[in-house]
């Protein structure tokens, strides 16, 4: 059984009112299009095709060709309805089987997560449905409308948000596209409205869709997107799914001689992995170029090569921006930005060889800045945008690259900044090291990793709801 996609990209984009398609427009330096392809074939598909408007045949054409795809996806053009353009992909597929599954996706959710279009796919493939719809709650009244008067509220809890993807067994979404055709039914805005209207007995499930995979339909929706990309962080409860042991890896912590990162060095070598750490206790300024670099060369030497560098080190400085000197504000950026930069370029010819991970610390408060320590909420959002940065520019380097993000936690820094602070309710440092360490055994880069006192590490749900046999 294979999995198709077709990603459709027809629309005009009307309502966005920009000078081209919106899928064209670029959303935090990428074109939507080009993310929502991305996104899919991160699932693994066998087969993509992208189905174009018209007008924007040889842009999609020039934007495929520039991305640099491992497979890069067939494009066809689009007809004047959605469901016309479904139809012209559908046909472009190649060797499709009637049991395989299609995965219908909207070029506008770029932000869809893997595993929604996992989820997409699952009960098909495990022969439970015929064919799934993508959706989420609405946490919004629902109200029934007529002219202006107000007709009916109805129970919010039977209702849901339709996202994409939708998915199909490939015989089943043939045989409603020729049924609707059959009868000039091809003007549904989605593709599971014509198999409950003309596939009787077609099973379809709902399966769990995310508030993340928005559609991007106006200029506000460009906006929260953007915001998303900028702040989007994976929850520790599930995310970091490990797929390889730390058993004989060699890690390096900076950073490793108290607190977090000693932490993390203690359960890394509890877990079978060659440790050596550094700090201001070694006599480690990473600050200092030169100094990071002669370290990392002596801690190569004593490992035989590093899979896995982590740089915890850090400084917080407390008070008004106005009253803390200049030499302690720029203390804080040298080490928590600068110092993270020096490791990050030390450590790359190493990682470079062992194709290894690379693992910088924020802070919960890189989302916002904090007053009484600007400074300190300031370099956290540099580090995130630096690990961002760098998964991409060492991403053919084989390098993957996350930042962790770990609420207020009890370290012997957070003590000394604020002694009078009830450790209550403060992260253990114990429980930052056992998600830092799922976070590198992981195939993830590019991310950042929330950790939160009551998550419950390695517990997720999921579930699929039946929402309709025609």
């Amino acid at each position: 059984m294979r999995v198709h996609a077709l990603v459709l990209a027809g629309g005009s984009g009307d309502r966005f009112g920009a000078e081209m398609p919106k899928q064209f427009v670029r959303l935090a330096g990428e074109p939507i299009l080009l993310r929502s392809i991305r996104a899919i074939a991160a699932a693994g598909v066998d087969q993509l095709v992208v189905v174009t408007h018209p007008s924007w045949l040889e842009e999609t054409r020039a934007l495929v060709a520039e991305a640099g795809l491992v497979d890069e996806p067939r494009i066809v053009t689009g007809g004047t309805t959605r469901n016309e353009s479904t139809r012209n992909g559908l046909a472009a597929l190649t060797g499709a089987d009637d049991e395989d599954i299609v995965v219908i996706h909207d070029a506008v959710r770029p932000l869809v997560p893997a595993e929604v279009v996992l989820r997409s796919i699952e009960p098909i493939m495990s022969g439970r449905a015929d064919a799934t719809d993508t959706v989420i709650p609405s946490a919004d009244t629902l109200v029934v409308v007529e002219g202006d008067l107000v007709a009916e509220i109805p129970e919010r809890a039977r209702y849901r948000r339709g996202q994409t993807p939708q998915s199909f067994r490939k015989r089943i979404i043939d045989e409603a596209y020729r049924a609707a055709a059959a009868v000039g039914d091809l003007a549904a805005t989605d593709d599971c409205s014509l198999v409950l209207r003309h596939v009787p007995g077609a099973r379809i499930v709902a399966v769990p869709g995310d508030e993340v995979n928005l559609k991007i339909t106006t200029r506000t929706d460009m906006v929260l997107a953007d915001r998303m990309i900028q702040m989007r962080t994976l929850s520790a409860v599930a995310d970091p799914k490990p797929t390889r042991s730390l058993r004989g890896a060699r890690v390096y912590v900076v950073g490793g001689t108290n607190g977090i990162g000693q932490a993390i060095a203690e359960l890394a070598e509890a877990e079978g992995a060659r440790v050596a750490v550094d700090g201001r206790r070694t006599g480690l300024d990473v600050r200092d170029y030169d100094s990071v670099a002669a370290h990392l060369s002596l801690t190569v030497d004593l490992l035989g090569g590093l899979d896995h560098v982590i740089c915890t080190a850090g400084i917080l400085r407390v008070g008004r921006a106005t009253e803390l000197s200049p030499a302690e504000l720029a203390e804080v950026i040298d080490v928590n930005v600068g110092g993270s930069l020096n490791v990050a370029r030390a450590a790359h010819a190493a990682l470079r060889e062992s194709r290894g991970s690379l693992t910088l610390f924020a802070s919960s408060s890189f989302t916002l800045g904090r007053p009484n320590y600007v400074a300190y909420s300031a370099s956290k959002a540099a580090v995130v945008n630096l690990a961002q940065g760098l998964a991409e520019e060492w991403a053919g380097d084989g390098i993957r690259v996350n930042a962790m993000s770990p609420e207020r936690t009890d370290t012997p820094m957070r003590r000394a900044a604020f002694p009078d602070e009830s450790a209550i309710g403060l992260l253990p440092a114990g429980d930052v090291a056992i998600a830092t360490l799922r976070l590198i055994r992981s195939d993830l880069t590019g991310q950042v990793l929330d950790v939160r006192r009551h998550d419950a590490l390695g517990q997720a749900a999921s579930a699929s709801t039946p929402i309709g046999q025609a």
